[in-house]
């Protein structure tokens, strides 16, 4: 009975690590590849709790989900000759799991195959394309930032023919050719993440962005000036009339004064001939002596008499 009991024992223990060995477990957002003894049998795709046989079947895990590509920016010429340095990411899933496991077999030899393709894509493509269709997608009008660069850019203008969106989906196109019958991989998203021109001609063009920075300010100092001149010439103008009706003012005020004391003495001389003859002969003195002046004077003088108080037809 205990031999008994023990043989029970010792084969539901077997029966355990068998079936734990026997079952596996497919989490979502993977598949997998059985192998038996090294060879591909069968893939599965769906998630859940499956069976193989224990010591003779293995399980190779694979992703089902989208996985991420990102190339090492690549230095090209466009087909309007500059140089470019141009970096690339892309979005990948294996979809036949028993090809991409025996052509491919791991992750990493499957992204060192993108590398190949989506570069020699890349190259093709930016080789046929001009520069302004990698960078823009429409011909539309650009906003600048003066009127000046506006001016500048429409002189030298470039048409977009292509389009950056155009040239990502035939680099898509080209590099998935026969992608999923050679290697059951799909490329299913490119995009060119960056551009920008090569190290020794960025120099060159921030040397150029520079020189037309300054030569604008030069332009916008040039019409300050010019505008200060203006507004100067104008306010000397506006002072100049303010300055010449002052000045007629003032001689139209002097002369309605002397108009006014010509009046006046007029009426005065009228009423008192002999008065105002008077206070001229006062006016003579004060105007004619002073402390130092000296007079020679003939006896008739008519000054003369009126200094010592007699009249011409006395001795």
């Amino acid at each position: 009975m205990k031999t008994a009991r023990a043989t029970v024992i010792l084969l539901a223990i077997v029966v355990v690590i068998v079936l734990k060995l026997a079952i596996y477990v497919i989490p979502e957002g993977q598949q997998a590849v059985i192998t038996q003894f090294g060879k591909p049998v069968r893939a599965v795709t769906e998630a859940g709790p499956r069976l193989r046989l224990p010591f003779i079947q293995e399980v190779n895990r694979l992703e089902k989900r989208l996985l991420p590509w990102d190339g090492d920016p690549q230095d090209m010429p466009t087909k309007d000759k500059r140089r470019i340095s141009i970096d690339v990411w892309a979005r990948w899933q294996i979809v036949d799991p028993m090809k991409f496991y025996r052509v491919v077999g791991t992750i990493d030899n499957g992204q060192q195959r993108l590398d190949e393709l989506v570069d020699s894509a890349v190259r093709g493509m930016i080789a046929k394309n001009d520069l302004i269709d990698a960078v823009r997608t429409t011909d539309d009008p650009l906003v600048y930032e003066s009127e000046e660069l506006e001016k500048d850019w429409a002189a030298r203008r470039e048409r977009v023919t292509t389009g950056r969106l155009q040239i990502e989906k035939e680099i898509k196109e080209l590099a998935s050719e026969d992608l999923g019958g050679t290697y059951g991989m799909e490329l299913v998203d490119v995009h060119i993440k960056r551009i920008n021109y090569v190290e020794s001609v960025r120099a060159k063009v921030y040397e150029r962005m520079s020189s037309e920075r300054y030569r604008i300010a030069s332009l916008y100092e040039s019409e300050a000036q010019e505008q200060k001149n203006r507004i100067l010439g104008q306010t000397k103008k506006e002072l100049d009339e303010i300055q010449g009706e002052m000045q007629q003012r003032s001689a139209e005020i002097r002369g309605e004064a002397d108009a006014k004391v010509i009046e006046i003495t007029a009426k005065a001389f009228g009423k008192s001939p002999e008065f105002y003859q008077f206070m001229r002969q006062l006016e003579a003195y004060k105007n004619t002596l002073g402390r130092d002046t000296r007079l020679i004077l003939s006896t008739d003088n008519e000054f003369l008499n009126q200094l010592t108080g007699t009249s011409s037809g006395s001795e």
